[in-house]
């Protein structure tokens, strides 16, 4: 029996954990047309129970409709009522809870009303908002699709939905960072390492068909992880031979890219799967 190499051609991401927001949601007779929306920056956020605690301190708050909580920006979006509570008051529950928070901005009902609506307009068509960069929703299908295996219970089609979005966010982030540094490959440069890969592997074009569905399918990917892979050797491990001081220098540039990068998720179902950090003994007491 003939072992087939697989064709992921991406880089080796070692020690990167994604944390991914976390979305909490408490019933409300709030008309949604006099909802406002508050984005705090929080202090002292290490995991999951952290979170916990601060939607518990929040939970008891008349007015409050939603929590939105990402530990990898320590931010927090909280929608609410504003006949029933002020955002300082939230602030300051969040604050006496051991977490600091700063208001960073506030939209009024009317303001908050036409974001939800251009939101729900691209959800029409499109996943997420990652940076500048839009994620097509047939994009994200294709790639569950390409991943099932034939999984069909709704247990595993949320695992699923949760691996290809970890892979597509870390993705979609690496390739915005190359194209803040206009990172460009040539046609030729890639006509060159495909070149190679047939080399490498036997029966590679079979492989890319059965697996991306058309040559210039596996091109356009291939472009991509020569682009992100040139990004990080140029910008990121420029002048650094050692491979432990190689990982330490990618973890923490990839953390920054991860805090300053907005990501904003138009799905329900992908909202309703966000991730929190797991545990620790920090917050337990």
């Amino acid at each position: 029996m003939i072992k087939r190499p697989k064709l992921y051609v991406s880089i080796s991401l070692v020690g990167v954990a994604f944390v991914a927001a976390v979305w909490m949601f408490y019933p409300s007779g709030v008309n949604p047309a006099n909802a406002a929306l508050a984005e705090y920056q929080i202090a002292k956020m290490t995991c999951g129970s952290c979170v916990g605690n601060i939607k518990k301190a929040l939970s008891g708050l008349d007015g409050v409709v939603s929590v939105e909580i990402n530990l990898t920006s320590n931010r927090g979006r909280v929608t609410y009522d504003p006949n029933e509570i002020d955002s300082r008051v939230i602030a300051k529950a969040i604050t006496d809870a051991g977490y600091p928070a700063s208001l960073r901005l506030e939209l009024e009902p009317q303001d908050y009303a036409a974001l939800q609506q251009e939101q729900s307009r691209l959800g029409q068509q499109y996943l997420a908002r990652i940076g500048d960069r839009l994620l097509a929703r047939s994009d994200f299908e294709k790639l569950v699709q390409q991943r099932s295996a034939g999984a069909v219970e709704p247990e595993q089609n949320d695992q699923l939905w949760q691996a290809v979005w970890k892979d597509v966010l870390q993705r979609e982030l690496l390739l915005a960072a190359a194209e803040q540094n206009q990172i460009i490959i040539q046609a030729g440069e890639v006509d060159v390492r495909l070149d190679e890969l047939r080399q490498e592997h036997q029966g590679l074009d079979q492989l890319v068909m059965e697996r991306y569905g058309s040559m210039d399918s596996f091109r356009e990917r291939l472009r991509e992880d020569m682009i992100i892979n040139r990004n990080i050797d140029d910008h990121v491990y420029a002048g650094i031979n050692s491979p432990g001081e190689r990982q330490a220098r990618f973890q923490g540039w990839y953390a920054e890219l991860q805090k300053n990068t907005e990501v904003i998720i138009f799905d329900p179902r992908l909202k309703s799967l966000g991730q929190g950090g797991s545990g620790c003994a920090c917050c337990n007491s």
